[in-house]
């Protein structure tokens, strides 16, 4: 029995102290972005029998099976500060990541590195973080190497702060093409308060990864009157074949009335498809079967729209469901960002 009990410590501790490099969160039983003791309640479930198991979130000990194991050290792991790095999926152009933390107590100051592909992104900028209001001073950050930055944040002089917000914002800049991967990867990181401050304060750090897309944007007028289109127009794209997006808006403001071809780089991108999905969505989908897959930039597709409002109205044109494929990749598709925009009507004539 006492050889199990320390097995179990060791256990414990490893997950405690451990950070797993994936998006899905190793003990986030329920997927909510954090781990908390509904968690562990969920992985005792699981391990008794009464939901189905889901070992991709709640093997915490990775013996291939849920057990009351894993559940406690779900427990032990809720009960430290946990660290994410918070960045989209798909990037293009610049886009930020926070440093999140969720329930650190007493926090005066601290410190991470932060590392990543610089040949896929790369940092031009670190920014303040704000914990429940209070602002996370960065003190400094500078390069360790070319693919590494460090950042220390500290409250000196000032009370030390509880609760959950960001430690830091970090700006980057994409460096890479489309379909190019970085993993954006913390370490050495502590955290310290004034009554611990040689052992620090526990935590979880959690990495996530990135994945350069193609840019994809809704282009209308900023103030529209009459009858007006909207482009989709895409960046860089290489052996595109067929896709599709739904367009929503507000069809008390304005709506569509035709869908035309896009074109890309002189080369016709022919709208196979185009309807309704409710009175405030259309859903598009264009094909190229007579032809090779296309590259470059310009359009896939023009929607025409009239005005159904007053002026002063405003209407977001949201894409969203969209997907790009080449025939290589199929399955996968091709990675993209997907960009909305806002139309204020001027009139009605």
């Amino acid at each position: 029995m006492k050889t199990t009990y320390m097995l179990y410590c060791v256990l414990i501790a490893l997950a405690v102290f451990s950070a797993p490099v994936s998006a899905d969160i190793i003990g986030d039983a329920n997927d909510d972005g954090r781990i908390t003791t509904a968690d562990s309640v969920l992985a005792l479930r699981m391990a008794v029998g009464s939901i189905a198991p889901d070992l991709e979130s709640a093997d915490v000990s990775g013996d291939g099976r849920i057990s009351s194991l894993d559940a406690l050290m779900i427990l032990a792991m809720a009960q430290k500060a946990q660290v994410y790095v918070n960045a989209p999926e798909t990037v293009s152009g610049t886009f930020n990541a926070t440093i999140d933390v969720y329930n650190v107590a007493n926090l005066d100051s601290g410190q991470f590195d932060l590392s990543f592909d610089s040949s896929v992104v790369n940092v031009t900028a670190v920014y303040d973080g704000n914990i429940d209001g209070t602002t996370v001073p960065v003190s400094d950050w500078h390069f360790m190497d070319a693919d590494t930055i460090r950042v220390l944040f500290d409250r000196s002089g000032a009370d030390m702060v509880t609760g959950s917000g960001s430690l830091a914002t970090i700006h980057f800049e994409i460096t890479g093409s489309a379909g190019d991967k970085s993993v954006l990867d913390i370490s050495e990181g502590g955290f310290f308060d004034l009554y611990t401050y040689g052992e620090g304060i526990p935590a979880i750090w959690n990495d996530c990864e990135v994945t350069i897309g193609v840019p994809v944007k809704v282009n209308a007028p900023e103030t529209v009157s009459g009858a007006f289109n909207a482009t989709i127009d895409i960046e860089n794209i290489a052996d595109l074949d067929s896709g599709q997006f739904d367009l929503s808006f507000d069809s008390s403001v304005v709506n569509v009335t035709a869908v035309y071809d896009g074109n890309i780089d002189g080369t016709t991108v022919p709208v196979s498809y185009w309807h309704f999905m409710d009175a405030d969505t259309i859903r598009v989908l264009f094909n190229c079967p007579d032809a090779d897959a296309v590259s470059g930039s310009g359009s896939l597709a023009t929607i025409h729209f009239e005005i159904t409002g007053s002026a002063g109205d405003k209407s977001v044109l949201d894409i969203s469901d969209g997907e790009l494929a080449d025939l290589d990749t199929y399955g996968e598709g091709i990675p993209a960002t997907w960009t909305d925009c806002v139309v204020t009507v001027t009139g009605t004539v």
